[in-house]
């Protein structure tokens, strides 16, 4: 049995892809290792499942296993859109790293640790979903919120700013603002675009 389970392992680290699908490894299942399930390679550390059933983290794999990506595969459909520290940390808003990637999304309020990446999960209403990018890594899409959102949300959390960071896009800064926020925001956001 342990042979069939070198196969299987092998198998793993010749395809080099760092996420695989349900489809992939039933297929390989099939062929090498009929009387194990997707989760005995769970059990022996080969798989990290992100969803059950549908994707998973291939710990066999060399490459970087990126939060986003992780996250954004976790997501899969549903509304979702990473905020919070990592972003203001990869826009030069904020110094502090973050030790967990926090998801915005409509369904979920809890931690979550998926293989090698902690996550945030909160959950807000459909109408925190505006100013979203998607981003690329490798062959997959994930959702950030844009400079300028981050920055409409920098200012709701009482954050002080003096001068407009040069780096935000005015014009769309100010339409985000005029469509989305409070009056009281909206007069805050335009005296800094002055």
């Amino acid at each position: 049995m342990e042979n069939k389970i070198a196969i299987i392992r092998e198998k793993l680290t010749i395809c080099g892809q760092t996420f695989v699908q349900k489809d992939f490894l039933t297929k390989i299942l099939d062929k090498f290792a009929p009387n194990y399930s997707i989760e005995d390679l769970c059990t022996k550390w080969l798989l990290t499942p992100i969803k059950r059933d549908k994707r998973y983290i291939n710990n066999k794999s060399r490459s970087f296993v990126n939060p986003f990506v992780v996250g954004a595969l976790y997501m899969w459909d549903d509304t979702y859109m990473f905020g919070w520290l990592s972003i203001y940390n990869r826009y030069g808003f904020s110094e502090q790293v973050a030790e967990r990637y926090t998801i915005y999304n409509t369904k979920y309020s809890w931690k979550k640790i998926i293989g090698p990446c902690k996550f945030i999960f909160v959950r807000q209403r459909e109408s925190f979903f505006y100013g979203g990018i998607e981003q690329k890594v490798d062959k997959y899409l994930y959702k950030v919120m844009s400079k300028e959102r981050v920055f409409i949300q920098f200012i709701k959390e009482n954050k002080k700013f003096d001068t407009l960071p040069s780096t935000i896009n005015k014009k769309q800064l100010q339409t985000l603002a005029k469509k989305y926020v409070s009056k009281n925001l909206y007069t805050k956001i335009s005296a800094l675009c002055l």
